[in-house]
């Protein structure tokens, strides 16, 4: 029973008493006989130091890394907020006046250090028609902070009755030849475009909108 008892799993020779077993795991079979006593608390410490990281560790780097590239993301949109401003294109137009027969002209570098609101306008389009009211609120409100002005297409007899109608009181430049239309790339009525003191392009918004909206990108101008 004994030589039964003490049986190499390896090889299968027999011995008589546990000390004989070892002796020959440790000469005949070493890497079984070490690389099982001491791979087992090996994989034991790895274990737990693997669980601190995981607990400890690995959530507070985790985060330290997700805080670096969101300062960097905000970063480079800060940095694009400030460069990607496009200058708006310089201009010299006529004057609309009914009350005046000399001719005078406004250039946009006579507002030099001042914020404008520029609306391009036409007087057979509808949405300028309604838009017409929020205009004036906004005149009322900002025209002290704000050089507000209507660029007309060339149709000076239903401007004339759109004014007579609406009562239109904004600065009405016509552009004859539609140069300052395509100077900002406008592609229809009505669309405006808010500049800075600087008289970069802040905004530029198309259509009909409700009055937050400008009120919004006016205060991005002027502040």
């Amino acid at each position: 029973m004994n030589r039964e008892k003490y049986v190499c799993k390896v090889c299968g020779k027999s011995f008589r008493s546990g000390s004989g077993l070892r002796i020959h795991m440790k000469t005949e079979h070493a890497g079984r006989y070490y690389g099982f006593r001491v791979g087992i608390p090996i994989l034991v410490f790895i274990m737990v130091i693997a669980f601190i990281g995981l607990t400890i560790g690995f959530p507070l780097g985790g985060q330290q890394t997700h805080t670096t590239s969101l300062t960097t993301q905000q970063a480079t949109l800060s940095t694009f907020k400030q460069t990607s401003l496009k200058k708006a294109p310089e201009f010299s137009l006529p004057v609309y006046d009914l009350l005046s027969s000399t001719e005078r002209y406004i250039s946009l570098s006579d507002f030099s250090g001042k914020p404008v609101f520029l609306e391009f306008f036409s007087p057979n389009c509808g949405h300028c028609i309604k838009m017409i009211p929020t205009i004036e609120e906004l005149s009322k409100r900002y025209g002290g902070e704000m050089v507000f002005l209507v660029i007309s297409t060339p149709m000076r007899d239903q401007l004339k009755n759109v004014i007579e109608k609406y009562g239109l009181t904004q600065t009405i430049l016509i552009d004859d030849k539609y140069e300052v239309f395509n100077k900002y790339d406008v592609k229809g009525t009505p669309t405006f475009v808010i500049l800075d003191s600087s008289h970069n392009i802040v905004e530029l918004i198309e259509g009909e909108r409700p009055i937050e909206v400008l009120m919004t990108a006016i205060e991005r101008a002027i502040s």
